[in-house]
């Protein structure tokens, strides 16, 4: 399973809002196309992990493991 974290650069944590569906994620991230989405999956622990890869303008950056 897949997070997708909206991350304001100099945010304050309460500031940080979590999506838990790729569709919504990738609307917030075309209202708002200068700001990252980051993918978070979730580990063999239950916690979840970094991908490295985030959505920007709607689009996908992948560095890591998507």
């Amino acid at each position: 399973m897949e997070v997708y974290v909206f991350v304001v650069d100099g945010a304050e944590w309460e500031d940080i809002v979590v999506y838990t569906s790729k569709e919504d994620a990738l609307i917030k991230s075309l209202k708002h196309p200068k700001i990252r989405l980051e993918i978070f999956i979730r580990g063999k622990d239950g916690g979840y992990r970094p991908t490295y890869s985030h959505f920007l303008n709607g689009e996908l950056i992948a560095y890591g493991g998507l």
